[in-house]
């Protein structure tokens, strides 16, 4: 496995004007850099897919800011379990984190009122503004934002649950020259994690032994 250090900054809540925003703004609010990897298992499997650490460092983060965990009682027929869960203040909160498909995000407010349906108080969708793919950017808080906006004005989903449901930005850096996540600092770190070319290593060997 490869790992690249990485951190989270510039963090943002929305909608700032519903039940959640009140509740949870302190706490979020509070949050600064969060220092998290990216790694690389094995660069020859799915394109060399990278895995982000972030979940857990956020989890710890809002630890240090006076969050407890919580266990949010799911029943089996529930297919997908939500990140983590915490009380804050005698509320409690269920995260997903939405890390690359921006097509998903209407099935993460979905699974919101799941969770908002088995005893959660709020529920939270941690989105970045720069997931980096082979074709480029996405910004996934703003394709949120969009996507929450429109279930408010057609009723996608009862007012009071939409209230109760809490997006949170960030922004996404490579640790090392502090640059933005982008498809250039992804193609790097897949570069990096990927296993020697064997024609080249083996002229470099050659090129090495047959110095005088």
């Amino acid at each position: 496995m490869t790992t690249f250090p990485a951190y989270a900054d510039n963090f943002q809540i929305y909608p700032k004007d519903g039940e959640a925003s009140r509740h949870l703004a302190p706490l979020f609010n509070g949050l600064s850099r969060i220092d998290f990897s990216f790694s690389v298992d094995d660069s020859t499997v799915n394109q060399g897919q990278m895995a982000s650490g972030f979940d857990t460092a956020l989890e710890n983060a809002l630890r240090a800011g006076g969050a407890t965990p919580f266990n949010l009682p799911l029943p089996p027929g529930v297919p997908q379990e939500l990140d983590f869960a915490f009380s804050f203040r005698g509320h409690t909160v269920a995260v997903e984190i939405e890390k690359a498909n921006r097509e998903k995000i209407l099935r993460d407010f979905l699974k919101c009122h799941i969770y908002l349906h088995y005893s959660a108080d709020f529920a939270v969708v941690a989105l970045p503004r720069n997931y980096a793919h082979k074709h480029g950017v996405w910004n996934l808080f703003e394709f949120g934002e969009e996507r929450y906006n429109e279930c408010r004005t057609y009723g996608f989903g009862s007012a009071d649950k939409m209230g109760r449901i809490l997006l949170l930005g960030f922004d996404q850096h490579e640790a090392t020259t502090n640059r933005p996540l982008s498809k250039a600092t992804r193609e790097e770190m897949r570069t990096k994690a990927a296993p020697p070319v064997a024609g080249a290593s083996r002229v470099a060997a050659l090129t090495r032994f047959s110095k005088p």
